[in-house]
C-alpha cells in the first residue's frame, strides 16, 4: 500500500509537471510586452536662429494611472479621473542637468474597464527654449500605482543654427490629418519615432534650412527582416518629391487636449532659415517592417538618411509568436493548407501564414488585413475569457473555437444538466443562425455537445 501510494504521487507530480509547463508556455505567448510610456519631440528653430524651441510630446497607458471615482456632479470629465504628473529632466551634451520641467493634467474615462487599459493612452506636451548643441531628455511618470515603464529617455535632441545649416534641422514627426475641419492641421503619432501600420496613410513633417522654396527627392525602402519577425510579404520602393515651405512651421493648436494632441501650421512666420518639408508615407502599401527614408535635395546638400519601423502597436499578442499563430489558424484551413503552411523551416512557415491571409484579404488595395486583426484579436480575447485550470488555453477548448469562427454569441444561458453538470447555451441571431449547446465532462472542461438551427 505505501508503494502504491508513493507511485501515486510521483504519478500525479508528473501530470501536474507537464500541466503546468503547458500553462508557462502559453503564458510565454501572453507575456506583457507593450510599452506603456512613449514620447517624440519636434524641434524648430526661434525667430533669431540662434535657439530652438523643444517640443516634447508623450503618451501614457491607462493601466499606469490611478484611477478614483468622481464624486463631484460638476465635474464632467468622466466617471473616473486620473491624475497625471510627469517630470522631465534636461541634460547638455556632457550629461550637466540644465533644467527641470514638471507637467501635471487630468485622465478622464467613462468605465472601469478604461482604467486598467493598458491600450488606451492619455497625452501630454511639455516645451522648452534650449541653444544649439546636444540635449538629452528623460520623462519620467511620477504616479503611486506600480509599473515597469514609468521612465523614458528620448534620443539625444541636437540644435542646430539655422542660418548656418543646409538640410535636416531636426528629425521629423509622424502625423495624420485632422478630422476637426481645421485647415494644416495633423495629429501626431507619439510611438517613438515609429510610423503606425493602420489602414490610412501618414505625413512625416520634417524642418529644414531652407530660405526658399526647394525640390527635394524621397525613396522609402524596405529592409531585411529580423529573426523573430512575422515574415509579411516585401513591397517595392515608395518614390516621390516634396517642395520645401519656407517660414511655415508647426505649432501646438489650441484645440489640443490630453485626449487628443493637435499641431497646427502656422504660415508666414519670421522664423529665420527655416522650412517645413512634408514626406508623404504611403502605409496603406506597407507592411510592418524596417525601412530607411532618403531625402535628397536638388541641386547642393547631403542626402538626409533616417531608420523608422512601420509598427502594428495593437496587433494581437497570438499574432506575435508566428508558431502559435499557425496552430490556431487550424481553425479555418483546410488539411492540405494546414500541412503547406507548417512545412520547411520557420521563416518559409511564416511567409506562408501571411500568404494565406493575403489570399483572404477583404481589402486587397491596403495591405491592413481586417479579417487577419478580427480573427486574431478574437483568439486572444478566447485565450482569457475561455481558461480554466482544466483548460489553461481558452483559445483551444470547445468554447474559445466556436468565438473565434462566429464572435461573441446574441445571448448566453446557463443552466444544470439533469446529472448536475453545467450546461452553457450559446445563440446567434445574426447570419450564423445557430444554437451551440457546452457541457462540464468529467474533467471539467467545457465540451460542445449539440449544435441546432436556432427556431
Amino acid at each position: 500500500m505505501k508503494y502504491f501510494f508513493v507511485l501515486t504521487l510521483l504519478m500525479f507530480g508528473m501530470t501536474a509537471s507537464a500541466q503546468q509547463r503547458r500553462v508557462q508556455q502559453q503564458q510565454t505567448v501572453y507575456a506583457d510586452t507593450d510599452d506603456r510610456l512613449f514620447a517624440d519631440a519636434i524641434v524648430v528653430p526661434t525667430s533669431s536662429g540662434d535657439s530652438a524651441t523643444v517640443t516634447v510630446f508623450f503618451r501614457m497607458s491607462n493601466d499606469m494611472l490611478t484611477f478614483t471615482k468622481v464624486v463631484d456632479p460638476n465635474d464632467i470629465g468622466g466617471n473616473f479621473k486620473a491624475d497625471m504628473k510627469v517630470s522631465a529632466e534636461v541634460r547638455d551634451g556632457i550629461g550637466v542637468i540644465r533644467q527641470r520641467l514638471p507637467w501635471t493634467g487630468t485622465a478622464y474615462v467613462n468605465t472601469f474597464e478604461e482604467t486598467n487599459a493598458r491600450k488606451a493612452f492619455h497625452y501630454g506636451w511639455i516645451s522648452f527654449t534650449a541653444p544649439p548643441g546636444e540635449r538629452k531628455v528623460t520623462l519620467e511618470v511620477v504616479t503611486t500605482k506600480e509599473s515597469t515603464q514609468r521612465k523614458i529617455t528620448l534620443p539625444t535632441i541636437k540644435v542646430v543654427r539655422a542660418a548656418k545649416t543646409a538640410g535636416m534641422l531636426a528629425p521629423p514627426i509622424v502625423a495624420e490629418p485632422a478630422t476637426n475641419g481645421e485647415t494644416d492641421s495633423f495629429r501626431p503619432f507619439v510611438n517613438n519615432g515609429n510610423v503606425p501600420f493602420q489602414p490610412t496613410d501618414v505625413v512625416a513633417l520634417m524642418m529644414v534650412g531652407d530660405v526658399r522654396p526647394r525640390m527635394y527627392d524621397y525613396v522609402i525602402r524596405q529592409q531585411p527582416w529580423g529573426d523573430r519577425e512575422i515574415r509579411w510579404w516585401r513591397v517595392g520602393d515608395v518614390r516621390g518629391e516634396a517642395r520645401s515651405e519656407p517660414g511655415v512651421i508647426p505649432v501646438v493648436s489650441a484645440r489640443s487636449s490630453n485626449d487628443r494632441p493637435l499641431l497646427s501650421l502656422v504660415h508666414g512666420n519670421s522664423t529665420a532659415e527655416a522650412a517645413l518639408l512634408r514626406i508623404p508615407i504611403a502605409v496603406t502599401s506597407m507592411v510592418p517592417a524596417s525601412y530607411t527614408l532618403e531625402v535628397i535635395p536638388r541641386g547642393e546638400g547631403d542626402t538626409i538618411r533616417l531608420t523608422f519601423r512601420v509598427y502594428w502597436e495593437k496587433m494581437p499578442l497570438s499574432l506575435r509568436n508566428a508558431g502559435y499563430a499557425i496552430e490556431l489558424c487550424n481553425y479555418v484551413l483546410t488539411d492540405q493548407e494546414f500541412d503547406d503552411i507548417t512545412d520547411g523551416n520557420d521563416a518559409e512557415r511564416r511567409e506562408r501564414l501571411m500568404d494565406y491571409w493575403r489570399k483572404h484579404d477583404p481589402t486587397p488595395a491596403t495591405t491592413f488585413n481586417e479579417h487577419l486583426a478580427e480573427y486574431y484579436r478574437r483568439v486572444d480575447a478566447a485565450f482569457y475569457a475561455y481558461s480554466s485550470i482544466q483548460e489553461p488555453d481558452g483559445a483551444k477548448s470547445d468554447r474559445g473555437k466556436i468565438y473565434i469562427l462566429h464572435g461573441p454569441a446574441t445571448s448566453v444561458t446557463k443552466s444544470m444538466s439533469s446529472d448536475g453538470r453545467a450546461v452553457e447555451t450559446w445563440t446567434y441571431t445574426n447570419k450564423v443562425n445557430q444554437v451551440f449547446t457546452f457541457m462540464v465532462d468529467p474533467a471539467g472542461a467545457y465540451v460542445l455537445t449539440d449544435i441546432q438551427p436556432r427556431k
